[in-house]
């Protein structure tokens, strides 16, 4: 097996860790699949610049046509920087941690961190770090860039993880990458889960809840409604970071691109399921 670091140093390449479980680790089984997921996805009219996505996380077979959904939206666009936020299953992480330099490894090649914006991140509050560690196992981000290398060319990553979400350090976190992303062509991806493991009826009404929320741009809502059980997503800290950071960017509107969960996916009902979503936040234009 072989390292999921390769390299010394600030320049280390972090291998893939989750490919053969997640996503096909063949490069031509894993493009065949990202491509007929993307040809089955809707390119929606949106009246606005693009400013972020929400995407899910799972394993393909179950998410990834909704994940494609999301990305469909950004064909034939040109980013300098994708910034991916996700949640960390495995490891505490206080603040955020952001892998500063070197490249992510996938199936489909290496993608190089922008190690410059991911320095400004660092020097402009000490709620930015980097844990190798929390990085190393993580899927939910790694799962995204196989989608972000085919549709899109030319492109940086800056990888930032979260733990379990609290308003005052998404606001900071917010504040910190909305002063330093604003101008840059940059895209933001949050990426997230939804309920976990409740009865089919049960978890789409949960899901419903967080969506409703979301397409209203209402943090303060979601919060409420994650603070009481009324609904879930593994990746808060994400969505509610790139919610606070998109509005600061004057962001005004949201599209629910695609919703299922994994009874639909599968067909079987009759156990707990898990949810999956994706949207696009935007700027309108008048």
């Amino acid at each position: 097996m072989c390292a999921l670091f390769s390299g010394r140093g600030a320049g280390e390449t972090r291998m893939p860790a989750v490919a053969g479980m997640f996503y096909p680790n063949s490069p031509s089984s894993l493009e065949a699949m990202i491509d007929e997921f993307l040809a089955n996805a809707e390119k929606r009219p949106i009246n606005g610049k693009l400013v972020a996505l929400i995407v899910p996380h799972a394993g393909y077979m179950y998410s990834g046509q909704v994940a494609a959904s999301a990305y469909k939206q950004i064909e034939g666009m040109k980013y300098d920087t994708v910034v991916l936020v996700g949640v960390s299953h495995r490891a505490s992480i206080k603040g955020a941690s952001v892998y500063k330099s070197g490249k992510y490894e996938t199936p489909l090649g290496a993608v190089e961190i922008d190690s410059d914006l991911a320095a400004e991140l660092m020097d402009h509050d000490k709620i930015f770090g980097f844990q190798p560690g929390a990085h190393k196992i993580e899927h939910s981000l790694e799962v995204q860039i196989p989608f972000l290398q085919r549709i899109l060319s030319g492109f940086r990553i800056v990888p930032v993880l979260m733990g379990y979400w609290s308003e005052a350090t998404c606001s900071m976190v917010s504040n910190a990458l909305a002063e330093i992303i604003d101008g840059k062509n940059v895209l933001l991806v949050a990426s997230t889960d939804m309920s976990h493991y409740h009865p089919y009826d049960i978890a789409r009404e949960m899901d419903n809840i967080a969506i409703s929320s979301i397409q209203h741009m209402d943090t303060a809502e979601l919060m409420a409604n994650l603070d009481s059980h009324k609904c879930e997503l593994c990746g808060a800290a994400p969505v509610l970071l790139t919610m606070m950071t998109a509005r600061k960017l004057k962001a005004n509107g949201v599209e629910i691109l695609k919703y299922a969960n994994s009874g639909d996916v599968t067909g079987d009902t009759s156990g707990g399921v898990v949810g999956y979503f994706a949207a696009a936040i935007y700027r309108e234009i008048d």
